[in-house]
């Protein structure tokens, strides 16, 4: 089953690959031996080149794959969102103050903040130029999921950058956050090859539930890892979302648990500026000593049940197991 996602991420990176060097080795407007801005080139080719595990372009060619399609018809749009996704990244990376991601230096590190805005917003551009080569007589349904999906992630960062400064967000809040932030890029990515792979009503629908709750599941693993992952595999600073303040999973079901004395001494830790890796080991000696952990674990379980659960209608023994291996590889990746 491995070395079948790796056969499609395989694909998605020689066509990922010959796509940027094509638009970046290019530019319409230069003189004779000019290849490009190579203020622009330079840090899109370096977070491009960064790695990443292709989870929403898979989620493309399979869902492609599980109605029937022709997953080459689909390796445009595969392309299209795993450039989309990149955007998120840089653009996530600066509003965050991050430094590193996938364990190099950051765009806005390594140059600076207006070459990372700009890269950005060319990523943009490139996704959509990616977007408009699939093969599929839909293409406007197409463009309008993608389109929507765009929208709605935009909508989920600003949600995560306002509750860094709430003092009343919930559990309930937070789940819209990701709903939006984190699993509708997943969902469109499923929507998109279902769309390209001729789904009907239904098929659309049953694949949106199976991929919007991996994608709740996703997030949450995302929480989690922040404070129980190897620094090394995991690309990033563990503790990252306690000295952003982010109000995670683990947050707020501590909130749910903890009063009196207790509640009011962990809301100052965390929202109080102070050693950071001291800061880091106490909130999660916290984490640990209420369980948080285990009932984030429990939650991602949940969901990624709720996903595989979705898919029942789908005909295809083989296409529904490759789905399956998916959220299950999900639910047990440590980075």
């Amino acid at each position: 089953m491995k070395s079948n996602f790796d056969k499609y991420r395989k694909q998605i990176d020689d066509r990922l690959f010959g796509f940027l060097k094509e638009q970046t080795e290019r530019s319409r407007y230069s003189k004779s031996g000019d290849k490009y801005p190579f203020s622009l080139y330079d840090p899109l080719n370096y977070i491009m080149n960064g790695g990443g595990k292709r989870i929403r372009p898979l989620l493309v060619l399979l869902s492609c794959e599980a109605f029937g399609g022709d997953t080459q018809n689909a390796i445009d749009a595969a392309v299209s969102v795993e450039i989309l996704h990149n955007f998120t990244l840089v653009h996530d990376d600066i509003m965050d103050n991050a430094g590193t991601r996938r364990g190099k230096e950051t765009i806005h590190k390594k140059w600076d903040v207006n070459a990372a805005i700009l890269v950005g917003d060319e990523l943009i551009g490139l996704s959509y130029r990616s977007l408009l080569r699939s093969k599929t007589d839909n293409i406007t349904g197409v463009v309008r999921a993608f389109t929507d999906g765009v929208i709605e992630v935009c909508e989920g960062q600003a949600m995560d950058k306002e509750f860094e400064t709430s003092t009343d967000v919930t559990l309930d809040d937070y789940l819209i956050m990701i709903r939006k932030k984190t699993a509708e890029l997943l969902r469109t990515s499923s929507v998109m090859g279902a769309i390209i792979g001729n789904a009907d009503e239904h098929g659309i629908k049953s694949i949106s539930s199976y991929s919007e709750n991996i994608g709740l599941a996703f997030q949450i693993q995302d929480d989690l890892l922040d404070v129980i992952a190897d620094e090394g595999e995991f690309g990033k600073k563990i503790g990252g979302d306690i000295i952003e303040r982010k109000k995670t999973f683990l947050y707020l079901k501590a909130l749910e648990l903890l009063n009196g004395n207790a509640k009011d001494e962990f809301l100052y830790m965390y929202n109080t500026d102070s050693a950071e890796s001291d800061k880091i080991k106490k909130i999660i000696s916290i984490y640990n000593d209420i369980c948080v952990i285990n009932s984030a674990r429990k939650e991602i379980e949940k969901y990624t049940i709720l996903a595989n659960r979705s898919i029942d209608c789908i005909n295809s023994v083989s296409a529904k197991n490759n789905l399956e291996q998916f959220s299950n590889m999900l639910l047990n990746r440590n980075y």
